[in-house]
C-alpha cells in the first residue's frame, strides 16, 4: 500500500485518499478498480462531494516500460476544470516512488472511442493494438493433432514433459510464472488459481505443462457462458517459446474445454503476438474488435490539455 502524503487542495477542490464515509462514492465512480495500492478521491470544498476518484494498481507491467495500471474519472457536470489532470499529478508522485516509468490505463479503449481521446488529453498514448479473436474449437483438433503426433514420432516431445490439468499442478509455481512472464498481483492470481472470485480459472481445462515436474507454461481459461470460455493468459517459458510447448498446450486445452462443453474460445493478442494471429485464422479464427492499450511515460511533461 502505497503511504505518502497527497492532499492537495486546489481553489474549490482537494485532491486526498477517501474518508471511510467517502469509500462508497470512491467505489462507484470506479467500480473496476479492486484493492488498489493507492486511492484518491477529488472533494469540492463547499459541500465535501465526491465529484472524482483515481487509484494506482498493485500489480505493474512487467517489460519496460515497467508501470502500475491507473484509473481516473470525473462525473461529468465537473469535467474541464482540471481535476483529472490533478488527480493524475498525484498519481504520479506516488508511482515516481515506486520507481515506476510509466503509467497504464487499466482498461483498454476502443480504437477511435472518447474514451481515447479522453486519455490522451491526459498525455497518453496508444502504446499496443490488442486484438480480440473468436476461435471455434472444431478446428483445433484437426488441425493440431496431427502436427502434434508428428512431433513425438520425430522425438520432439521430451519424455519429462506432460501437461496437467489446473487442478493437479502447484498453483503457487503457476502464478510465479504469470508473474514472472506476464506480471500481476500475487495474491489476486492466487484466488483465482484456487477458483475464486470473479473470473476464477477452471481447474480442468486450465491445463499446465511441466518438464522435469516444474511449472514451464500453462493456458488458464474461466467459461464466459455455456458454450465459451475466455483464454486470460497463454504462457510458455522463454527458453521453450516457438515449438511443441506452445503448440501442445493449445491442443490439451481445447480438449478439455471441448469435454465440458465448451464450443468457442475468446482471447486477446498483442501486436508481438504475430505469429498467434496468422495462425488463428488458418484454424478458422476470426478478429471480433481492437482495442488499445494507453501509457503514459513518466519522463514526459505534465499534460497541458483540459482534462476532464
Amino acid at each position: 500500500m502505497v503511504s505518502i502524503d497527497l492532499i492537495s487542495n486546489r481553489d474549490d477542490y482537494s485532491i486526498r485518499p477517501p474518508r471511510r464515509s467517502e469509500i462508497k462514492a470512491f467505489r462507484m465512480i470506479l467500480p473496476q478498480i479492486r484493492e488498489p495500492s493507492l486511492s484518491l478521491v477529488a472533494v469540492i470544498d463547499e459541500d465535501e462531494r465526491v465529484v472524482g476518484a483515481a487509484a494506482l494498481t498493485r500489480s505493474s507491467r512487467p517489460k519496460p516500460p515497467i508501470g502500475p495500471g491507473v484509473a481516473i474519472h470525473v462525473i461529468a457536470p465537473c469535467r474541464r476544470k482540471g481535476i483529472g489532470r490533478a488527480l493524475l499529478q498525484s498519481l504520479e508522485k506516488a508511482a515516481r516512488q515506486q520507481q515506476a516509468e510509466a503509467l497504464y490505463a487499466v482498461q483498454r479503449v476502443e480504437s477511435g472511442s472518447r474514451d481515447e481521446l479522453g486519455w490522451r488529453w491526459l498525455g497518453f498514448q496508444p502504446l499496443e493494438t490488442v486484438v480480440y479473436h473468436e476461435l471455434p474449437l472444431t478446428g483445433i483438433e484437426p488441425r493440431l493433432g496431427p502436427l502434434f503426433e508428428g512431433m513425438k514420432q520425430q522425438g520432439w516431445i521430451p519424455d519429462n514433459a506432460e501437461i496437467v490439468s489446473l487442478c493437479d499442478a502447484d498453483r503457487e509455481a503457476v502464478a510465479d510464472l504469470h508473474i514472472q512472464v506476464l506480471g500481476g498481483h500475487r495474491e489476486t492470481l492466487l484466488g483465482k488459481l484456487r477458483g475464486e472470485g470473479e473470473g476464477a480459472y477452471n481447474p480442468v481445462y486450465s491445463r499446465v505443462l511441466l518438464v522435469e515436474g516444474d511449472v514451464a507454461g500453462c493456458i488458464l481459461a474461466h467459461r464466459e457462458s455455456k458454450d465459451v470460455a475466455m483464454v486470460d493468459a497463454n504462457i510458455v517459458h522463454p527458453d521453450l517459446r516457438g515449438g511443441w510447448a506452445n503448440l501442445w498446450l493449445k491442443l490439451e486445452a481445447s480438449r478439455g474445454a471441448t469435454e465440458l462443453g465448451i464450443k468457442k474460445f475468446i482471447f486477446s493478442t498483442f501486436d508481438h503476438y504475430s505469429d498467434t494471429r496468422a495462425f488463428t485464422e488458418k484454424l478458422g479464427g476470426v478478429e471480433t474488435r481492437t482495442t488499445l492499450l494507453m501509457c503514459r511515460q513518466l519522463d514526459r511533461p505534465d499534460p497541458t490539455g483540459e482534462s476532464e
